[in-house]
């Protein structure tokens, strides 16, 4: 092979790397957020193999209270202190509050009810520290 071959043949590798790198790094990526930032309270990230009890909180349904955004109880309107996985995100999005995970999926919306799909305990603090979301 002459030198010009080799050099083409290192030069396509090097190009065929960044492609399958670049890929390989988007794998985990997020999605970009809409709208704008509403407080939520977040726990710190479980520490790895942690047990996730398997209370169910419902059914609820998501408001924004302020600048913040808020879970109630569906039969009464009552707040219900609640603390959501490390990385959840609520946001402000075309006038409806949502609830998103670390990768960016939209767990839940202002007005819907919700039922069966938040798990986790009732802690010391009085707060539901969720701690799985079932998705739909």
């Amino acid at each position: 092979m002459s030198g010009r071959a080799i050099a083409i043949v290192i030069v396509v590798a090097v190009v065929v790397a960044a492609v399958v790198g670049r890929a390989w790094l988007d794998i985990g990526a997020t999605r970009p957020l809409p709208g704008t930032p509403l407080a939520i309270q977040t726990d710190a990230p479980a520490p790895t193999g942690a047990a996730c009890p398997q209370t169910a909180i419902g059914p609820a349904r998501l408001a924004i209270s302020d600048a913040s955004l808020v879970l109630l109880r569906a039969t009464d309107g009552a707040e219900i202190a609640v603390a959501w996985p490390a990385g959840y995100t609520g946001r402000l999005d075309q006038g409806h509050g949502a609830l998103f995970d670390p990768t960016g999926y939209l767990v839940a919306r202002t007005g819907e009810t919700i039922q069966d799909r938040f798990f986790g305990a009732t802690s010391a603090d009085g707060a539901f520290h969720v701690c799985r979301v079932a998705r739909d």
